[in-house]
């Protein structure tokens, strides 16, 4: 798999910076597995689990609290009120 550029960043800081293979999340209109060459958009995101895929076997769970995600050309930014890393 490809990998992008996925950032993820809260009130407290950046909670991730770097490359992925995959970011699922729980979009208003469903379970959504965003991954290099998406489409470029932008949705908000509901309170449920989460996971970044560092590779194709690596994923790291985590929850988050919301937010807004915006997917472009270049890579992903996640703006969520709380994310946390599970495992």
């Amino acid at each position: 798999m490809k990998a992008f550029r996925l950032v993820v960043s809260s009130p407290d800081g950046n909670k991730f910076d770097g490359d992925v293979v995959k970011f699922d999340v729980r979009g208003v209109e469903g379970e959504l597995a965003i991954m290099a060459g998406h489409t470029p958009f932008v949705t908000s995101v509901l309170s449920a689990p989460c996971a970044v895929w560092l590779d194709e076997d690596t994923k790291k769970a985590a929850f988050c609290d919301g937010g807004l995600l915006t997917v472009g050309a270049d890579g992903a930014t996640f703006i969520s009120g709380s994310f946390e890393f599970t495992e």
